[in-house]
């Protein structure tokens, strides 16, 4: 595929980013589906079509989630013009068929500044294909080749945004995959890099997690203000009687009153 394509699919997932809106580490396993438009490379003489696929992942860290992903495209070959001579020949029913389970990586620049998550995201898998370009031969039978099968490696790479609906997750993806497909028939191309642009959706399963509530603080401990050790209603601190109960202001015993003096005798 040209370096424009490339260059436009990845612009365009750079501007999806721009529209996607917060999200919350959550470590639930979780179940994707999703949909896009597959961008084939110009050697597989092909339309761009729609891509399905499934996927099975978990966030292991607040910024790394890990996908098996079950991806599959059935683009339409070009129609190719045959000569008159050739008499009526039906070739639309020819299509490229491409399905691939893979393993993928993503990293999540998560920041508190800021109300959405982009990451990068990387991935390497097995890729079964059915080519059924139209080759028509005359020897030694007239007619149309049988689709050309096999299975080889894909890598991808890409860059997304994934935002939080409440339940559940949205992710916008762009990137390129790379197809190690080398039975094309072109001598001058051994691989394929194909475009994709779309989205999932992320259905985490069973309830998320409450964290657990802080602990209570621990009770300050008690000084000489708090303590009576006498009973007496003056703390510790201001009781200068501390083994005897007394009064305030000190705490001590109140002092005996003196006692009255005799009366006087009376000298009429």
């Amino acid at each position: 595929m040209k370096k424009k394509l490339l260059c436009c699919a990845l612009l365009a997932g750079f501007g999806m980013v721009q529209s996607a809106a917060a999200q919350t580490y959550d470590d639930r396993w979780y179940v994707g589906a999703g949909a896009g438009v597959f961008i084939g490379d110009k050697d597989r003489d092909i339309a761009d079509d729609v891509y399905g696929m499934v996927g099975l992942g978990k966030m292991i860290t607040p910024n790394i989630s890990i996908d098996a992903e079950l991806w599959h495209t059935n683009a339409d070959i070009n129609q190719r013009v045959f000569p008159p001579s050739f008499g009526n020949l039906d070739t639309t029913g020819r299509a490229w068929e491409l399905t691939s389970l893979s393993i993928v990586g993503r990293y999540y620049f998560t920041s508190d500044s800021r109300k959405w998550s982009p990451y990068i995201a990387a991935g390497i898998g097995a890729q079964e294909h059915h080519d059924g370009t139209i080759v028509f031969r005359t020897f030694p039978d007239p007619g149309f080749n049988e689709s050309r099968t096999g299975t080889d490696v894909v890598g991808m790479l890409g860059v997304g945004a994934q935002f939080d609906l409440g339940y559940p997750y949205l992710r916008f993806e762009t990137g390129a995959r790379f197809d190690t497909d080398d039975g094309g028939g072109d001598e001058d191309n051994d691989n394929f890099i194909d475009g994709y642009l779309g989205f999932e959706f992320i259905f985490p399963i069973g309830a998320e997690a409450v964290p657990a509530p802080p602990p209570e603080p621990a009770p300050p401990a008690k000084t000489c203000a708090d303590l009576d050790d006498d009973g007496d209603g003056v703390n510790n601190c201001d009781d200068k009687c501390p083994a005897q109960a007394g009064v305030a202001p000190d705490g001590c015993p109140a002092p005996e009153p003196e006692p009255a003096p005799p009366p006087k005798p009376f000298r009429g």
